[in-house]
């Protein structure tokens, strides 16, 4: 929470609003700042005023929606879940509590002076009352921040100058026709004071050999050589021993870096507040027809980080179809060194899913994890056959890093099927209609996001078919790891009792 000292000067009797002071304070930086509509609570209707608000969301699309007060609050937040606006409260320390459901919803709540019985002051700012000074502009910058991390965008209007040099990390294997593409994609976008760290993993073929070459063209760019493959996350533990900085961002070969792409993992850091990690929301490839089903119906939406309406961002929570920060992917993450450090690096224990595996020891430590879209990225898909295998590993990563939520989701889609499959064959017309309603909601959101595809309805034709393969295949790999983990420990129990209940010692039960 943000605390902004109330201003004392009256004006014509009343002291100023509080929501005009935050903009009359963002306003005195000379950042990027997003659209406001304001919103300023009092006696009303709250289910009328929150149609009304909807309708006018509607015409205007603001970025933020800034509520001043508990009843404003109340509108907004009705309003902003429908529309899928964000909603930032600002109150005073006089103003009735917020109840803790809308304390939750918004995306950031701004107040005038110290909650009563609060004793954090860890993210708090206080200025001297007045509107001069330097400290004013510092208030400023980070309330700046807060906005701009509401829609998405930390460090938005930021200059990349002003922000902290990068090491730039890339594990490569068997990926030699990568590395002067991702060299020559990078390079540009380097400072003079930041380097290009890319790691062989015991590569059999010449990416070694190219990544020295690459090195030897340029300072900037280190090549590290592992003498066998150890995995993704050893890779990335190798580079960043050897890396220089205090930041360090992490991507992968086969990716496509927008021009403006390292800025925007760079420029968080520079905040008032900064993050200690920062996630790049990515975008897919979409050169075929089912790359672009793959696209609309298996990966989040960059579009719906700012505007995500509440069919759509429920399905993307229940179904982990979301840019969360604290589970990135590791082709578009930054993190800071000391954060790593807290972890103990990445997770080399695992093969899959060590980039989640990494975040979420971080966001359980209470680190900062922030979301960006002003990273851009594209990521190439592997085609039919190695998206099947990848969904494979996936499962298989799930199991063995032992990851509670992508296992309940895997295993609820394996019942979900059963009992589909089961209610098509043996259930009354009741049961038929239910599975048919159920299966329309599982694809809805991809067939809308369909329509926007460049062949919209080839694209809704096959969204569902390449959905139910991603499930069946991470299905497939779950289900073989829980296998090979009973027909272990069948092993090891006929090693240890080999003649079963006669072969052991003791007095028989």
């Amino acid at each position: 929470m943000l605390v902004i000292p109330a201003s004392p000067a009256p004006v014509d009797g009343h002291p100023e609003p509080e929501a005009d002071r935050v903009l009359r304070l963002v306003a005195v930086t000379d950042r990027l700042r997003p659209s406001v509509h304001r919103l300023r609570g009092g006696p009303g209707r709250r289910l009328a005023d929150a149609a009304r608000l909807v309708s006018v969301l509607r015409s205007l699309d603001p970025d933020v929606l800034l509520a001043e007060g508990a009843t404003a609050a109340a509108v907004a937040v009705g309003a902003g879940t429908i529309t899928g606006h964000r909603v930032v409260v600002v109150r005073d320390a006089d103003d009735p509590a917020l109840p803790a459901r809308l304390s939750r919803r918004a995306a950031a709540v701004l107040t005038s002076s110290p909650l009563a019985g609060s004793d954090d002051d860890s993210d708090r700012l206080r200025i001297p009352r007045g509107d001069t000074g330097p400290q004013v502009h510092e208030v400023a910058h980070r309330l700046a921040g807060v906005l701009a991390e509401v829609v998405g965008r930390p460090g938005a209007g930021i200059d990349p100058a002003t922000a902290p040099p990068m090491s730039v990390v890339v594990p490569v294997y068997r990926e030699g026709a990568l590395v002067d593409d991702l060299v020559q994609a990078l390079l540009p976008q380097l400072r003079e004071d930041d380097e290009l760290v890319v790691v062989d993993d015991g590569s059999p073929d010449d990416t070694g050999e190219r990544a020295e070459q690459a090195a030897a063209r340029d300072p900037r760019v280190r090549a590290v050589r592992r003498p066998q493959n150890a995995g993704a996350g050893a890779a990335r533990n190798a580079g960043v021993a050897v890396s220089r900085h205090a930041h360090i961002a992490f991507t992968d070969a086969g990716c496509h870096w927008g021009v403006g792409y390292l800025d925007g993992m760079r420029t968080p850091f520079a905040e008032a507040l900064p993050p200690d990690l920062v996630a790049g929301a990515y975008r897919v490839s979409r050169r075929s027809v089912f790359e672009a089903a793959s696209a609309v119906g298996c990966y989040p939406d960059v579009a719906e980080v700012r505007r995500a309406g509440p069919v759509t961002t429920a399905w993307s929570v229940l179904f982990g179809r979301r840019f969360d920060p604290t589970r990135p992917a590791g082709r578009s993450v930054a993190v800071r060194r000391s954060a790593l450090e807290a972890v103990g690096g990445w997770p080399e224990h695992i093969r899959v899913h060590e980039d989640l595996d990494l975040s979420r020891s971080i966001a359980e430590r209470g680190l900062r994890c922030v979301l960006t879209t002003d990273a851009d990225l594209v990521w190439d898909q592997a085609g039919v056959r190695g998206t099947a295998r990848m969904y494979v590993r996936y499962g298989r990563g799930d199991a063995e890093a032992a990851d509670r939520q992508a296992l309940a989701r895997d295993l609820g889609r394996a019942v979900a099927y059963l009992v589909g499959i089961v209610g098509l064959g043996a259930g009354g017309p009741r049961m038929r209609a239910a599975l048919a309603v159920g299966g329309v909601a599982y694809v809805w959101v991809p067939l809308a996001r369909a329509r926007h595809e460049e062949r919209p309805l080839v694209t809704a034709v096959l969204a569902p078919a390449v959905i139910v393969a991603k499930d069946l295949a991470k299905v497939w790999g779950v289900l073989s790891v829980l296998t090979e983990r009973a027909s272990r420990r069948a092993r090891a129990r006929r090693r240890t009792h080999p003649g079963g209940l006669a072969g052991r010692t003791g007095p028989t039960p």
